[in-house]
């Protein structure tokens, strides 16, 4: 049944109920959210994107140090390997340990391999999209077979 069946009367009523919001409730043409609300959604969306991003801008840089770190972990370990066979680090370099990059980069990584008698030491300079990033002084002393932890550059370890 269409309105324009209904008696003239009856459909002004039917109307004017349509239009009538009791206890303050919107009727069907009046749903939606006001600019207000809408500004006020943009404001805690901008306060919670300002909180998140330097954390999640840290954490990427946190990411992208693992790379370096397990291959100097890996790396001081071969080293240990061959200091067990020669009980000497004096002349081994990076493709020695498995750092097998073209003049020790790889992947956006410069490798640092030094060897002298009883020390070896891997350190790793950022460039490219990693650049600012590092760590240096990872090391392992033969005799004891102690590894000594890396130092991470200012922005990788904050």
């Amino acid at each position: 049944m269409t309105t324009s069946t209904l008696h003239p009367q009856m459909r002004t009523a039917l109307m004017r109920q349509l239009g009538q919001s009791p206890s303050g409730k919107k009727n069907l043409l009046q749903k939606g959210f006001t600019l207000v609300e809408l500004m006020i959604v943009i404001v805690i969306v901008g306060i919670l994107s300002a909180v998140a991003l330097p954390n999640f801008l840290s954490q990427s840089a946190k990411a992208k140090v693992t790379e370096p770190l397990g291959k100097a972990s890996a790396a001081l370990k071969q080293a240990q390997s061959i200091w067990v066979e020669t009980g000497t680090f004096t002349g081994v370099t990076c493709p020695d340990v498995g750092i097998t990059g073209t003049d020790g980069l790889e992947n956006d990584w410069t490798y640092t391999c030094t060897g002298d008698g009883d020390t070896f030491t891997v350190d790793a300079t950022g460039s490219g999209a990693n650049a600012n990033l590092g760590i240096s002084d990872c090391s392992i002393n033969g005799p004891t077979g102690v590894i000594t932890a890396c130092t991470k550059d200012v922005d990788a370890s904050s």
